[in-house]
């Protein structure tokens, strides 16, 4: 059924909602929950709505919108903290002592962190005798290309459900590391990786031991307490009467599971999403659970409305999805969207002067790409790979995680997140009486002097860090740790850093994707060209992810290609006639 964002449905019956970019999702869920509170019979003081939504903006846009005075009948959050603050904190002591949660000192969860020393304590306490060569427990510890490939490895971990259960998993893929000597890729192999899969669980148990939770540790503890104690699942519905949630199709199966938990009894749910969307793979995300998501025929609803776009845009987007035609409701028409071809700064510069100076947003598929762009640096020959090869050029891991702490804290600070800069390096001053305070000034000191090392090498940057914030810090001998300070710029190290929540004018799609903005360009990656050339957004969460980028545009919409064939060119242009292609000298 089709149904526009203003419209009214049921609100005593599970309902899946449909709908593209700029379709008024949120004006519609908001307009719901309004709806059921003004309407529902079965809200109390006990019993309130629940709204999970993917990130921390879009539950602020949630809750301004749905106006003051209703906190506490409405609970809008991510499924993280919703699951948190409702199942890990109140049940956690109830977890089998076999997991060596500290439940005393849990305290909110991070984003997942990897730690040599933690590494060392696992292989440690694990018997690992079985690991053979060229990955023994040894090699692996003191080699630093397979120290590496074993880190890269562990960050890749998620929690899965397979069979009824729940257990943590790595890419193999990603156990790869830069042996310097050879200049090649080392790689931990099948049969040892298989090994520490089994023993995985111990490298846990030390962040569990002292209470530290990430994004996986929250999605496992909470499967494991639901299906130990149904009971709280009892709770969950006595409390929530209605449950909706937002961009369903970036679900992965143990948000389902528990979702689908939830609705077998008094809690009525509602979905809303759109899989040509779904970009969180990585994350688990599994875009088929929006399509299995089954309620009952007259409760299925798509929303064919465009508010966002202008014309121009929604006519582009149209001619790359082919499931939902949008129709432009605003009927505001503006030019062409443009490709430029040739060198990004100088696209986003003559897209700049296209706007009148109004601010136009790059939009990239990775950080160091967005980064780069803030720093005006051309190429494509960008080091992604450049702070694995700082952890294997210094082996002083207490000088290089105080200079990298501290070049995340400056550019956190450029970029207006002042309190997670400070808390990044406060733990270097935990013997002051006030760590806080001196983390603040030292800071604030850095970034007084910040000419002096912005345009020069590590090295400079370390001199200045000693000299201003008197940092007691190990010197240098020959070898190679000092060739790699004197040879690495502090901006190409600044360049890798990944703001969370980066809300600057040159940002990766994933973390605009929730938000629109009136210009904007997508800077080109390896699948923009195929993207116009043959869009397959089924099955190609590449073509996926640009699409997002492109649909976060109001009025004017710009692409960058660095290169493009006089045959694509013509080929781009006969099925995308409405796109016009300039070639910058």
């Amino acid at each position: 059924m089709i149904i526009t964002s203003k419209d009214r449905i049921c609100i005593e019956e599970d309902f899946k909602i449909e709908a593209g970019p700029g379709a008024g999702k949120t004006e519609f869920l908001v307009n719901h929950i309004k709806n059921i509170l003004q309407n529902s019979n079965r809200l109390s003081c006990a019993r309130k709505v629940a709204c999970i939504t993917y990130t921390n903006t879009a539950v602020e846009t949630i809750l301004n919108r749905i106006g003051k005075g209703v906190s506490d009948r409405v609970e809008v959050s991510t499924i993280h903290s919703f699951l948190y603050r409702n199942v890990i904190k109140p049940y956690c002591a109830f977890l089998p002592t076999e997991y060596e949660l500290c439940s005393r000192k849990v305290n909110g969860h991070d984003e997942s962190y990897i730690s040599n020393r933690y590494i060392r304590e696992w292989f440690e306490n694990e018997d690992l005798g079985a690991l053979r060569h060229p990955n023994t427990k040894n090699q692996i510890l003191n080699m630093p290309a397979y120290n590496q490939a074993l880190q890269n490895w562990l960050l890749s971990m998620q929690c899965v459900r397979k069979d009824g259960s729940v257990s943590f998993e790595c890419d193999n893929s990603k156990a790869v590391g830069n042996d310097k000597a050879s200049n090649t890729q080392l790689r931990i192999n099948a049969n040892n990786l298989r090994i520490l899969s089994s023993k995985i669980i111990g490298i846990k148990k030390i962040y569990w031991r002292k209470g530290r939770l990430d994004h996986n540790d929250v999605l496992f503890f909470s499967s494991v307490l639901i299906e130990k104690y149904p009971f709280i699942l009892d709770i969950l519905r006595a409390k929530f009467a209605y449950m909706f949630i937002d961009e369903y199709q970036d679900t992965n199966p143990i948000q389902a599971h528990i979702v689908n938990e939830m609705r077998k009894d008094e809690t009525i749910i509602g979905v809303i999403g759109d899989k040509a969307q779904s970009i969180y793979s990585f994350q688990g995300a599994d875009p088929t659970l929006f399509d299995s998501y089954e309620v009952d025929d007259n409760n299925i609803h798509t929303i064919c409305s465009n508010h966002r776009s202008t014309n121009q845009i929604v006519t582009l987007l149209n001619k790359i999805r082919d499931d939902i035609n949008q129709n432009s409701c605003e009927n505001i028409d503006d030019i062409e969207t443009i490709l430029y071809v040739g060198e990004r700064n100088e696209a986003y510069k003559k897209a700049c002067e296209l706007c009148s100076g109004n601010t136009v947003v790059s939009l990239s598929r990775d950080n160091i790409s967005s980064n780069a762009m803030k720093k005006e640096i051309e190429g494509n020959d960008l080091d992604r790979k450049l702070l694995e090869r700082y952890s294997e050029q210094d082996s002083n891991s207490q000088r290089r995680r105080f200079l990298i702490s501290f070049v995340q804290a400056i550019e956190l600070s450029i970029n207006g997140k002042y309190k997670e800069a400070v808390k990044g390096i406060e733990w270097m001053f935990k013997e002051e009486e006030n760590s806080k305070k001196t983390a603040l000034y030292s800071l604030i000191k850095m970034l007084n002097v910040h000419s002096q090392y912005c345009d020069y090498n590590l090295m400079k940057f370390y001199n200045v860090v000693c000299s201003t914030i008197g940092a007691n810090l190990s010197g240098f001998r020959k070898g190679a740790a000092k060739e790699f300070y004197e040879n690495t710029l502090y901006k190409s190290i600044a360049i890798c850093i990944n703001i969370v929540e980066d809300i600057s004018s040159h940002i990766t799609i994933h973390k605009a994707k929730g938000s629109e903005y009136e210009n904007v360009m997508i800077v080109d990656n390896k699948n923009t060209k195929a993207l116009l050339l043959d869009p397959n957004l089924d099955k190609n969460e590449e073509h996926r992810i640009i699409y997002v980028g492109m649909s976060r545009a109001r009025r004017r919409l710009f692409i960058q290609m660095d290169q493009l064939e006089v045959e694509e060119e013509r080929q781009i242009q006969e099925k995308l006639s409405d796109l016009m292609i300039v070639r910058l000298m």
